[in-house]
């Protein structure tokens, strides 16, 4: 075969099974229809994915003018994903999960990730090392063998290098790709938590191409689609758009800059901001009533219950909240001009609450505010399904391989 034709066909077979992993399940005569490719395409390679154990037939069927046809699923226990999240609560998750984001088996270990003289960085990726390993030795043989990659999300940033800067830890210029590799003899991802989600979430919004996918927790970033592609920038840094300034005589992050995006929007400043207001607040708030004499913890869980039932407070936090992101997006828009932006919020009863506020305050302050029209959409993944995007961003690259078989 020569060689335009195997490119071909390798382009041919990746729209297959990007479109069968999108749609979970289609026939073969709609990826005829829909794909712009001859049915004998379609079938070739269909039947060269199935007998290579990547797609199956479902047993289902439906009957389409008088002929019975089968539909077609992307085979996820094909291989298996090792999805590691460093969690804000000192905690480093471990999931295993099929290439399609199903949970084989999972567990929480506490590390404390902050580096500081009694707690030096090579000690942290000793721990983070050890428990992953530990977790792999628990797993059966069986999904052992299946193991294709480990990949781990971080709440910082990963330059062109794969050197690893996490600012709340205290983590600069960190090779953690380099030991990991050599210990758990895997393919290793090691990827910012926001572009990881982002591709969950991208995976759902064919046939828009310019998109701004917005992440609020635990800090502020976005990841930026331009004709379905991710720009990452000159470093490989692209999307820190937490550490934008919204405020020049505002208040110092923890980056070292004045008034950033994150120190009004970010969901730790919006808790050390409750945490504050509740040395001044009216002793009769709601919030002062439940951390106070309920002894409930300060976390976005209070905070929303606080709302429902009625904190003064707490409402105009999540006010000001809001229009602080609004005028964020507005310059996002400004910027950009997407096509649409994707919001993943805090995880949090109130979350619709602040995006309405955040939605009104952004269209009033675009430029060109009657004739453009600002389309979002609200995040499909849930806080704690981070590893189905893990395996979504392993399995978006292992697409290149699977269609090269």
């Amino acid at each position: 075969m020569n060689p335009a034709t195997l490119t071909s066909k390798k382009i041919n077979k990746k729209k297959i099974l990007n479109y069968i992993i999108t749609h979970e399940s289609v026939t073969r005569i709609k990826l005829t229809a829909e794909l712009g490719l001859s049915a004998g395409t379609v079938t070739n390679i269909v039947t060269e994915l199935i007998n290579q154990d990547i797609l199956w037939e479902s047993s289902e069927a439906y009957y389409k003018r008088g002929r019975k046809t089968k539909c077609l699923k992307f085979n996820g226990d094909f291989a298996c994903v090792i999805c590691v999240e460093m969690s804000e609560r000192d905690e480093l998750i471990i999931t295993v999960c099929n290439l399609l984001g199903c949970r084989i088996a999972t567990k929480t270990i506490g590390i404390t990730f902050a580096v500081t003289k009694e707690n030096p960085i090579t000690d942290v990726i000793r721990a983070i090392i050890s428990s992953i390993c530990s977790f792999m030795e628990e797993l059966e043989e069986g999904v052992r063998q299946k193991l294709c990659a480990l990949a781990v999300s971080i709440s910082g940033m990963v330059d062109t290098k794969n050197l690893v800067d996490i600012p709340i830890y205290n983590w600069k210029s960190v090779n953690l790709s380099a030991p990991l590799q050599a210990s758990i003899h895997l393919p290793v991802y090691i990827e910012n938590v926001t572009r990881i989600k982002s591709v969950y979430e991208v995976r759902y919004t064919e046939p828009v191409k310019n998109i701004i996918y917005l992440n609020m927790s635990p800090g502020i970033g976005i990841a930026h689609y331009f004709n379905g592609k991710l720009i990452q920038g000159h470093n490989g840094i692209s999307g820190e758009a937490g550490h934008m300034t919204l405020n020049v005589d505002g208040e110092q992050c923890y980056c070292g800059n004045y008034g950033c995006f994150e120190m009004y929007c970010g969901h730790k400043s919006l808790l050390n901001r409750a945490k504050r207001a509740l040395a001044t607040i009216n002793t009769h708030d709601v919030l002062f009533e439940l951390v106070n004499h309920q002894n409930k913890p300060l976390n976005l869980d209070t905070l929303a219950l606080a709302h429902r039932m009625g904190s003064v407070y707490i409402n105009e936090l999540l006010m000001e909240t809001g229009k602080y992101l609004g005028s964020g997006i507005a310059s996002l828009y400004n910027i950009f001009d997407p096509d649409t932006v994707i919001i993943s919020g805090y995880g949090a009863d109130f979350d619709s609450f602040i995006l309405g506020i955040a939605q009104a305050e952004a269209r009033s302050r675009i430029v060109n505010t009657f004739r453009r029209e600002m389309r979002f959409e609200h995040a499909r993944l849930k806080k704690e399904e981070g590893y189905k995007a893990i395996s979504a961003y392993v399995l978006n690259d292992k697409l290149e391989e699977l269609a090269s078989r």
